[in-house]
């Protein structure tokens, strides 16, 4: 299958949100692994500075919110 650069991107954003509504979810529960937080972190972090750096700025409180849920 291939898919034209606009399907990727799409493709892309539609990952990169259902992984962090994942990550929110998991951020509000108390018996996640300190690890599988730490590293979903980092994730969801990477996520933020691609997206913000390809104008996908909107989203950017949402997404530190997580990230600062997931370190507590």
């Amino acid at each position: 299958m291939k898919l034209s650069n606009e399907q990727l991107e799409r493709l892309a954003l539609h990952s990169a949100f259902g992984l962090h509504l994942i990550a929110k979810w998991m951020a509000a529960r108390p018996d996640v692994e300190p690890e599988i937080r730490d590293r979903l972190r980092a994730h969801v972090e990477a996520i933020d500075g691609v997206l913000v750096n390809n104008g996908h700025d909107w989203i950017r409180d949402e997404i530190e919110a997580t990230e600062n849920a997931l370190r507590n």
